[in-house]
């Protein structure tokens, strides 16, 4: 019973972060969208670090990331190829006939990660995700003992620091856009302290006490007081490798997520859980949609911050379940339509026989 009230209020946990997500990349952005990037992404891989259940033997590898590519790289590599035949009727409609312009928005297509932008926004952290995986299982089985493996853990994190602050050194509205590494691979290092995080304070996040929760907030509180002052400039985007800061890199998602579960496991209705849970049970489709069904919606009508996140996380949602989750049903139905009409015109040819 335990069990599945954690479990009731990690996936609600997990549902309302992503409709931070679908928030966070609203096109009028404030000051709020700076504080949901403090924590949101890394809270993601910690909750994917918290669920998982690395394999304990190299002969497991191969089973394990079949089903990890399965879960992960299929619907990625569905959604990429669906969006980019959108993304090209819509220049050829706009009369884009340049071979050269195709030929090198595939390049970055395939490259993927911080590379792709528009209908592709969160696209990176999938395949991030998918080898922040690899790589904890890869130090799980090749260092046996914990101290080991959290050394090495520490060493990438050290020189994820030192590849974010050399982009800092570089020119452009984009910096990182000048290393050329694939599916955010990099950003794996910097992952993979949140995805062990989560892993090895399990026992501890399963039901973290109130006062804890109280604590995390009121140092929330002073973290966006000091930043409102200018008396400190702190932004994290994983996603563009905007990282520097060795300590605040993880104090400060770290704090900002134990507050949120907290929260999480006071909220003693099961209702609000419940919705949660349904948002999270669905939130793939909504995070690969919600920057597309927007994208086009905005072209006919515009509309706020709140409608976005709102029309964001719904219509993904009607969709899956209405249509995607309905296919196999009305494909039955209509091959049962076919197979009753095959045998009434063979009854009728047998009558006329």
């Amino acid at each position: 019973m335990i069990d599945k009230k954690r479990e009731l209020w990690l996936d609600a946990a997990k549902g309302f972060a992503m409709i931070l997500v679908v928030a966070g990349h609203v096109y009028n952005h404030n000051n709020l969208i700076t504080y949901i990037y403090w924590f949101h992404m890394p809270a993601f891989f910690l909750f994917s670090g918290y669920v998982s259940k690395p394999v304990e033997r190299w002969s497991q590898v191969g089973p394990y990331l079949k089903r990890r590519a399965h879960s992960l790289l299929i619907p990625y590599i569905t959604y990429l190829g669906l969006f980019t035949l959108i993304r090209y009727a819509e220049e050829l409609i706009q009369g884009n006939i340049s071979l050269n312009w195709y030929l090198e928005d595939i390049e970055k297509v395939i490259f993927g990660g911080r590379f792709i932008t528009s209908y592709y926004g969160v696209f990176w952290f999938v395949t991030c995700l998918f080898f922040t995986q690899v790589l904890f299982l890869i130090i799980f089985l090749i260092f046996k003992r914990t101290k080991t493996r959290l050394l090495f853990i520490m060493l990438l994190y050290i020189v994820s620091h030192i590849e974010g602050s050399y982009i800092g050194t570089l020119s452009g509205l984009e910096p990182s856009l000048h290393v050329w590494i694939p599916w955010n691979i990099d950003v794996s290092m910097l992952a993979l302290v949140y995805y062990s995080i989560g892993y090895y304070v399990k026992p501890y996040v399963k039901q973290i006490p109130s006062v804890l929760t109280a604590l995390c907030i009121l140092l929330i509180i002073g973290f966006i007081t000091i930043q409102e002052l200018n008396l400190m400039d702190y932004h994290l985007s994983m996603k563009y490798v905007s990282y520097e800061h060795y300590g605040l890199d993880v104090v400060i998602p770290l704090v900002m997520t134990i507050a949120y579960c907290g929260i999480f496991q006071l909220i003693k209705s099961v209702k609000i859980l419940s919705l949660f849970s349904l948002i999270n049970n669905k939130s793939m489709a909504i995070m690969y949609m919600h920057i597309g069904v927007n994208k086009i919606l905005l072209q006919f009508m515009d509309y706020g911050n709140v409608t976005y996140t709102i029309v964001g996380v719904t219509v993904p949602l009607f969709i899956t379940i209405f249509i995607l989750e309905k296919k196999d049903i009305i494909r039955n139905h209509f091959l049962i339509i076919l197979q009753r009409r095959s045998e009434l015109r063979r009854s009728k040819g047998m009558r006329t026989g």
